[in-house]
């Protein structure tokens, strides 16, 4: 699932200039992504591009990981989305949906590089992203537990 949204986020420096899902489907199949890999994907990117902002998410909590979460997302991992949130890269909605994003990976362990991506890929498609280039040296280049 990473693998395509790369491929999406690198594709499309913009999400809204992506082109319909029938359009996406053939592309990636062409560039060589299994069919049910990008179903799946494509199923959760349309759900992440077309969701209502939920207003118990509007002010910050602290986040509490469910037993499934905790087995994926290693104390390593919570400390990066934590410290993405403490930065403020990451606000509450935003949060929940890297989690979510991140709990699709279901092929791969999860480590903080793929925290980052997923950071990048939800910032972009839900619009939050008004530098790419600096935002993306900042998550993907940064050395753990700085961010400036």
């Amino acid at each position: 699932m990473l693998d395509i949204l790369v491929y999406l986020y690198e594709s499309f420096r913009m999400a809204e200039l992506a082109p319909d899902r029938d359009a996406l489907e053939k592309r990636l199949f062409a560039a060589g992504f299994d069919e049910t890999h990008i179903n799946a994907t494509l199923d959760w990117f349309g759900h992440l591009s077309e969701s209502a902002t939920h207003e118990r998410l509007a002010q910050a909590f602290e986040r509490h990981y469910a037993v499934e979460e905790l087995e994926r997302l290693d104390a390593a991992c919570r400390a990066e989305i934590a410290f993405l949130v403490d930065a403020e890269v990451l606000d509450p909605e935003s949060r929940e949906w890297v989690v979510s994003g991140l709990m699709q990976l279901v092929d791969e362990d999860i480590e903080p590089d793929h925290v980052r991506w997923m950071t990048l890929i939800v910032l972009w498609s839900r619009g939050r992203i008004e530098h790419f280039t600096h935002l993306e040296d900042m998550l993907l280049n940064h050395e753990p537990g700085r961010l400036h």
